[in-house]
């Protein structure tokens, strides 16, 4: 991998570059794999080297985020420099845990460059190595990274931005090599100092609209809103939606609501109808499947009986569609949030009627129908909650389709996950395959030849509740938990490569970092 040592040459790429990506209108983030291809396509125009390439790619990067990382605040950019810049020889820095203690003696680089970030504000770290790297990203201290380094540094920190989607830009060694490397100053200094007013695409702060949604659903912001409770629905009804729960589906109403450019006071009432239709389905749930405990307490039909639950999932949903129907948007707006509700909760509806016909009469079971459930039972509330909050921030069709693709993706990759973990779990050991709901792992085994598979799934079919425990170690001895586990690669990678074709920076950017926080 070569760095061109001509500065002419560099400009030359470099002006290519930035017409290339004006041609093509790419958006950031971009993956390691998109970045490559494009700095082929580049390179075949411009008679490049093959070990210019990957510099082509660091320039294409670079180039897209420079307009984000400009309107970043300098105090909330992480400049990360190499130790190798130092001339061991002369150097009188000391060390510590995370790196090298600059002492400004002016025999290399690294203190003019940590000298200029000091002053505009940035937090600096000069040391080598991911770990250090990855905890600041995911402390949320950090919007920007401008990094120094030899092209395989670069390389392996550059999956450790993507995925928490933070912009930055690479400033490549003129040499590869551990000892005396060297740097174009300038231009470090020019990325360095690149500051404007406003980003082109804002960065939403998930943790601040976390907060702001844990503010919405305290008991007295749920009663301004839905009224205070009079009855006992109400009550029972109120007092569930503050209860537990991560609030995935909130989170993405209202992030991609802001994301898209929306004031985010404007999309309470709408994010409240998310989480009722979300929290009246998980009532709904319980009482289906007999479960008697979520969030670690009992569910809602455990306290106040079945006739009572079910009211009470339903008193949630007309509350949703009330909300929805009187939010402060265009009436061509809410008809479109309603109609993506609506069309969310037949699907839910047509999944669940699946899951509960199985349940009535097990059968062998084809991976494409335990998929499809998925799609309609998870994926379609992930769906709408993305929808309701494009919608009221009038995102074009085109993006809004893309975001449907997402939806898919991540809602049957977390669906795949939670399967996983249900089968793994030590407290309620496979408790969806004990009480023959479909699943990945059950449809595995009905195509698996071994043995021990065979005689267990036999004996489940023919009403042996002792088999289903045998089956649970027949799949663990034929290893089919790695096939469920390739399918939740292939849904993560899904999700990764629709996430690509979002023609909006900022909500490409908002997604792959919920992604990151949903799918481990």
């Amino acid at each position: 991998m070569q760095v061109p040592l001509e500065p002419a040459r560099r400009r030359q790429l470099a002006d290519a570059v930035e017409a290339y990506a004006a041609r093509e209108r790419l958006e950031p983030p971009l993956t390691a794999d998109e970045l490559t291809a494009h700095a082929r396509c580049l390179g075949a125009v411009l008679a490049a080297r093959d070990d210019e390439l990957p510099f082509v790619a660091v320039l294409l990067n670079n180039m897209l985020w420079s307009e984000v990382i400009a309107g970043v605040p300098f105090e909330r950019r992480l400049l990360l420099l190499p130790q190798c810049l130092a001339h061991p020889e002369v150097c009188r820095a000391d060390r510590d845990g995370l790196g090298l203690l600059c002492a400004q003696c002016g025999a290399c680089a690294i203190g003019t460059l940590q000298a200029e970030a000091d002053r505009l504000g940035y937090v600096t770290l000069v040391a080598e190595g991911t770990t250090v790297v990855s905890k600041l990203l995911m402390s949320g201290k950090v919007d920007a990274v401008i990094g120094v380094g030899c092209m395989e540094s670069l390389r392996r920190i550059f999956p450790v931005m993507n995925t928490h989607a933070i912009p930055g830009q690479g400033i490549p060694l003129l040499a590869d090599g551990c000892v005396r490397t060297t740097v174009d100053v300038a231009w470090a200094l020019e990325l360095i100092r690149s500051r404007k007013a406003e980003a082109k695409d804002g960065v939403t702060d998930l943790d601040a609209v976390a907060a702001v949604i844990r503010q919405w659903f305290e008991p007295e912001a749920l009663a301004g809103l839905m009224g205070r409770p009079a009855t006992e629905a109400q009550r029972v009804g109120q007092a569930w939606l503050v209860t537990g729960g991560k609030r995935w589906r909130p989170l993405l109403t209202a992030a991609v609501f802001e994301a898209a450019g929306g004031e985010i006071g404007r999309i309470r009432a709408a994010t409240v109808a998310v989480e009722c239709f979300h929290k009246a389905s998980l009532i709904h749930d319980d009482i289906e499947d007999g479960d008697v405990e979520r969030y670690g307490e009992p569910t809602v039909h455990a306290r106040v009986g079945v006739p009572a639950a079910i009211n009470v999932g339903d008193y949630l949903i007309g509350e949703g569609y009330r909300l929805l129907a009187s939010a402060g948007f265009d009436g061509s707006v809410r008809a479109e949030m309603l109609l993506a509700a609506a069309n969310g909760h037949r699907e839910l509806c047509l999944g669940q009627g699946e899951e509960l016909a199985f349940c009535r009469r097990p059968v062998p079971v084809a991976e494409s129908e335990v998929l499809r459930i998925y799609a309609q039972k998870t994926s379609a509330a992930f769906e709408v909650a993305v929808q309701v909050g494009a919608a009221a921030a009038g995102v074009d069709a085109e993006t809004r389709a893309q975001l449907s693709a997402f939806s898919q993706a991540v809602g049957t990759a977390y669906q795949i996950q939670d399967d996983i973990e249900d089968f793994r779990s030590v407290r309620g050991r496979a408790a969806d395959l004990l009480a023959m709901r479909p699943t990945l792992f059950l449809a595995a085994a009905c195509t698996c030849e071994h043995p021990a598979v065979r005689r267990a799934l036999h004996a489940v079919w023919e009403g042996d509740a002792a088999g289903r425990e045998r089956l649970i170690d027949a799949i663990y001895e034929a290893g089919l938990h790695t096939r469920v586990e390739l399918l939740y690669a292939h849904y993560k990678h899904e999700t990764e490569r629709v996430l690509s074709g979002i023609p909006h920076s900022g909500l490409k950017r908002l997604l792959r970092r919920i992604m990151a926080r949903m799918l481990h």
